[in-house]
């Protein structure tokens, strides 16, 4: 069975995904991360590894036809600046699916954001569009991108501007439809799922974009 490996397993998105690899279909499963965390899975082998010198600490792991997940992000606040942001958003992202595709990964899923737009005057969008035109540069077999508006999930963080935008979206956002159902928000737990069952799905588009509507609409039986 071909290797699955996560990165951003620490995340609101990562640890959701981290909960669902179980071992008939994600064995071996391997979460790449920064700082040792709890026992995950049994089947789950945990690396911490300084991203920096990834190659050099990852010899001989076998990734022929496996699948990389990769949910990192930050945001501007935690990152400190621009420049910071966009070495996590766009240049890790970019660094760790180099390192996957050479090592021989198949299917390449990722975590963006709806708006994505390489050219946005936004910093956040801009750097999300680059960061998914680096992944469709490497020509995986499969590139499956997940595109969700604002996030719904416990946090481990208080972030005063985060909950009250939850706050916003749970309550206010679901009332919106026509054109406007597009920015409805998204919980966390729902773009996991999605994110494996595709991990474990054999087949689907070369480069396939799931945005918040088709996300939220996403049930086991639908696609």
């Amino acid at each position: 069975m071909s290797a699955t490996v996560l990165v951003g397993a620490t995340g609101l998105i990562g640890q959701a995904v981290a909960a669902r690899l179980k071992p008939n279909s994600f064995d071996p499963c391997w979460l790449l991360v920064r700082r040792d965390i709890a026992p995950g899975l049994p089947h789950q082998q945990i690396q911490v590894v300084d991203f920096k010198q990834l190659e050099q600490q990852t010899q001989g792991l076998d990734l022929t036809g496996g699948t990389l997940i990769c949910t990192l992000g930050t945001t501007l606040r935690t990152a400190g600046s621009p420049e910071a942001f966009v070495a996590v958003d766009r240049d890790l992202v970019a660094q760790v699916a180099h390192w996957a595709r050479d090592r021989g990964v198949t299917h390449c899923l990722a975590v963006s954001s709806l708006g994505a737009n390489a050219d946005s005057r936004n910093l956040y969008l801009r750097t999300k569009g680059q960061a998914e035109q680096e992944l469709m540069a490497l020509s995986f077999q499969r590139l499956t991108l997940m595109r969700p508006s604002l996030l719904l999930g416990e946090r481990k963080e208080f972030r005063l501007g985060e909950r009250a935008g939850e706050l916003i979206g749970r309550v206010i956002w679901p009332l919106l439809v026509g054109p406007l159902r597009r920015y409805r928000p998204v919980e966390a737990e729902q773009v996991a799922r999605v994110l494996v069952h595709q991990a474990a799905s054999n087949s689907g588009p070369v480069i396939d974009i799931w945005e918040s509507e088709r996300i939220n609409r996403w049930q086991p039986d639908t696609d």
